[in-house]
């Protein structure tokens, strides 16, 4: 996708925190004061579903609001 953006072939909106972990001179990161707020969440394949992945889902889920 970075690709496709630094060549000028499409915008995405992405989460304010792009700017520090994908810094690129060829992209810029302009903010958009007015977009909703945007939400996170653990996904994953409950195929693949081991207990690493639930521990870690209930370790976060124990965070509650602090993980925000």
């Amino acid at each position: 996708m970075l690709a496709i953006l630094s060549n000028g072939e499409a915008v995405s909106p992405v989460h304010a925190h792009a700017a520090r972990y994908a810094s690129r001179p060829d992209l810029a990161y302009v903010p958009i004061h007015d977009a909703p707020t945007a939400h996170w969440a653990l996904i994953w394949r409950t195929a693949a579903e081991f207990d690493l992945i639930l521990d870690f889902s209930r370790i976060v889920r124990e965070m509650g609001p602090l993980a925000r």
